[in-house]
């Protein structure tokens, strides 16, 4: 009999296979896609005899359409994120990162009756048990024991706001389950980790990928004696391997793949005499049809979520439309002119910088619809007002210069930036201020500042530097957890710009000359 672990990871509301901002543009992904994948492997299962475990590892109820749509128009409609999943039939599901984005309570709506929810790790501050869930769960099938632990990244506190984590702590995970692994190795014939994180070395050669911040923590987790296999998550990486004798899966972002690991509990040995080995593998949900039974039922749902998301609520004169975002990244563009002139305007700050997060950003063309803001800025963050100093400014613009190189003389993105996964997100352009960074100098010594709000650059003078919230912890720009905070917004950037737009006349689109790069 073989032990099949069928895992899906980081789908962020991406049900339906179909484009973020195009509508009714077919995508190869989608949750969806994965469900089909799912039952057609899990009738394979049945008629195989094998002990089957189907896991969610995590990112589940926060998206750019779905997700914003329940949490801000439809709270009553979150059940849906604890229907679909017994839908599926998931034997378990772990917490990620985003799931903490709305706070404990509409989590606890969501999962605290959850049988399958699996958390050992994040913790009741004063019960010292897990806040949600439990450790792990211990299936059984012809006599053998499979024992799931589910673990979530121990980073969160490094971005999530205070308020969204109130009364909760992260512990490490390793240590965690090495203590799980002691006690539940001798009860059972097979421990699964599923672990909403990913890897910070190579898994092959073990060269570093990122700073072993303790964010991916998978690297660990293989060493540990006992372990059987490992799912993971939180990078949005593709990987399927064994590694260490351990069979290990990553299947990506939006439902885009289900990891499959399979280990044998037979005693029989192959034709070379060898024990049969572990394998691992992604099966790519591209070419998979939708499940009709559940595109079916969810229909009225779609219906309501595009009557919100495709809302006309503005138009422009100008079109604001990104043709390329990697050009945009190294030219400005009056679209991320726009976002930063928003942010600006809404807390009196002196300067702001903001990120294109996807090559997929396609700003904004002439009709300004809700899925078009939620397409762009995909993420609930808000505004943190920071206290810097112009050392500190030009200190975190260095950041930004290290985020390019020169190939041959041309302009490239720097592979540090896309080692362990695409980072394009760490890189922000800044409104504000007259910028140059020239690429031929080191690393640290790339940044000129001609001008602040077309006054001469003071290294000493404080200015209020606006970023979001996942920035101002440092997250991608160490420089800006320097800072003071002066204050934190309540509202979404997403709501930030919808209200603007419902606010403004003329759309601030001009592209401003402050920013170049020489090489």
């Amino acid at each position: 009999m073989n032990l099949q672990i069928l895992s899906t990871s980081d789908s962020h509301t991406f049900w339906w296979g179909e484009e973020t901002i195009a509508k009714d543009v077919a995508a190869p992904y989608g949750l969806f896609r994965a469900a089909s994948v799912l039952s057609t492997m899990t009738k394979d299962a049945e008629k195989n005899g094998d002990f089957l475990i189907k896991i969610d590892n995590g990112d589940f109820i926060q998206g750019p359409l779905l997700g914003n749509y329940i949490a801000e128009s439809a709270p009553d409609q979150a059940t849906i994120f604890s229907e679909l999943p017994k839908q599926i039939a998931y034997d378990v599901r772990t917490l990620g990162n985003h799931e903490f984005n709305f706070g404990i309570d509409y989590l606890k709506k969501i999962f605290e009756d959850d049988q399958t929810l699996l958390n050992a790790n994040v913790l009741d501050k004063e019960t010292g048990q897990p806040f949600i869930g439990q450790a792990y769960k211990i299936f059984e099938k012809k006599g053998k024991k499979v024992a799931v632990i589910g673990l979530t990244t121990k980073y969160v506190p490094n971005w999530e706001k205070p308020e969204n984590i109130r009364g909760i702590e992260f512990v490490d995970p390793v240590q965690v389950a090495k203590e799980l692994i002691e006690q539940l190795e001798s009860r059972v014939d097979a421990i699964v980790i599923a672990y909403h994180g990913g890897f910070a070395r190579d898994l092959t050669t073990d060269a570093i990928l990122e700073p072993e911040t303790g964010e991916n923590q998978g690297n660990q987790l293989l060493k540990l004696s006992g372990l059987s296999a490992l799912v993971t998550g939180h990078q949005h990486r593709q990987i399927a391997g064994v590694y260490n004798d351990v069979p290990v899966s990553q299947p990506g972002y939006r439902a885009e793949a289900v990891g499959q690991l399979t280990i044998s509990f037979s005693d029989e040995e192959n034709r070379k005499g060898q024990t049969l080995p572990a394998v691992a593998n992604l099966v790519h949900t591209n070419n998979w049809p939708e499940d009709t039974k559940i595109l079916a039922q969810y229909q009225t749902l779609k219906e309501e979520l595009d009557g919100w998301i495709d809302q006309v609520l503005a138009t422009s004169g100008t079109d604001l439309s990104i043709q390329s975002v990697p050009q945009a990244r190294q030219k400005g563009h009056p679209f991320v002119d726009l976002i930063n002139h928003i942010q600006l305007e809404a807390t009196g700050a002196d300067l702001s910088a903001t990120a294109l997060f996807n090559d997929e950003v396609a700003g904004f063309g002439h009709t300004i619809t809700r899925r078009s803001i939620l397409g762009n800025y995909p993420f609930p963050n808000t505004p943190v007002t920071i206290a810097m100093t112009g050392k500190q400014v030009q200190r975190a613009l260095e950041t930004n210069a290290a985020y390019f190189t020169l190939v041959d003389q041309q302009i490239a993105v720097n592979p540090s930036y896309h080692l362990s996964k695409k980072q394009d997100y760490n890189y922000d352009l800044w409104l504000g201020l007259d910028y140059r960074f020239d690429l031929t100098k080191p690393i640290g010594q790339r940044v000129t500042i001609e001008a602040i709000q077309q006054q001469p650059f003071d290294p000493d003078k404080t200015y209020r530097v606006v970023v979001n919230n996942y920035r101002a912890t440092g997250a991608g720009n160490q420089v800006f957890k320097e800072g003071k905070v002066l204050s934190e917004g309540r509202q979404t950037i997403s709501e930030m710009i919808e209200n603007y737009f419902q606010n403004h006349d003329k759309i601030f689109s001009t592209k401003q000359k402050h920013f170049h790069i020489d090489y």
